[in-house]
């Protein structure tokens, strides 16, 4: 199964720190945003990963590599057209996808092992749409302009979006998603909907009779880094939380790269 992670935005509301660095590179405890996304990934067992650049792109991809220092296998997508939506972005991966289902973060959340790893299992058999919800979430990164969720009592996520009311859970930003996702991207597009989001994408699958499912991760750390605010709370959140070491430092010769 392959992961796809999205770092194609501006960042804007990160301004001046985005002004010449994309937002997946500006450095929370002493690290990039990005490397917290694929570690993540990594220490889960999805090594295989898709990242789509757009804004400033040329510096994740001088950053990353091939993947190898992180201990992952790097493919780049680039999506020129991200300032319409991350759903253009999504997209943007389909060619470098096979056709079995995969695994979808955005590159500015950090999120703990434990939620990709119960994404991949959430939407056991395959061929189910899940995404990782949180009953519990609290945090200022985690609540405010979060994208809310209703999950009814089968466990299926009917509503989701932004203005959702009311509501019982928040979207956390990973999914297990399969190709099926894409032709309902193209539909945004045909219908002339206002702006390209994945949860509009993904409210035309459910109106479809397509669910998607509710992943109960409630309790696994994760943070959403959209603001100067967000980015201070998640440094304090980091030393205090139960978030693994990054797979990326290892000892060389005496010393952590």
């Amino acid at each position: 199964m392959k992961g796809v992670i999205l770092a194609a935005g501006d960042g804007s509301r990160l301004a001046p720190l985005t002004h010449y660095c994309p937002k997946p590179l500006i450095a929370v405890g002493g690290r990039p945003l990005l490397d917290y996304t694929i570690a993540a990934f990594v220490q889960a067992g999805i090594r295989d990963l898709v990242i789509v650049v757009g804004y400033r792109g040329e510096q994740i991809q001088k950053w990353l590599g091939d993947g190898a220092r992180h201990g992952a296998r790097v493919e780049y997508a680039l999506n020129p057209n991200y300032e319409l939506g991350n759903a253009t972005s999504l997209y943007a991966a389909q060619p470098y996808l096979d056709g079995g289902d995969f695994l979808l973060s955005m590159a500015d959340h950090l999120i703990a092992p434990a939620i990709v790893a119960a994404l991949a299992l959430c939407a056991v058999p395959s061929g189910r749409h899940a995404l990782g919800v949180d009953y519990q979430a609290q945090a200022p990164p985690q609540v405010n302009d979060a994208t809310r969720v209703w999950v009814n009592g089968a466990g299926i996520i009917t509503r989701l979006g932004k203005k959702v009311t009311p509501w019982n859970g928040i979207d956390t930003g990973v999914f297990h998603l399969t190709r099926r996702v894409f032709p309902a991207i193209v539909a945004l597009a045909e219908v002339g909907d206002d702006g390209y989001g994945l949860s509009q994408a993904l409210t035309r699958l459910i109106l479809s009779g397509d669910p998607l499912w509710a992943c109960d991760v409630s309790g696994a750390f994760w943070m959403d880094v959209d603001t100067i605010e967000d980015l201070r709370y998640a440094e304090a959140e980091l030393q205090r939380s139960a978030l693994p070491p990054l797979s990326a430092r290892k000892v060389v010769g005496g010393k952590k790269l």
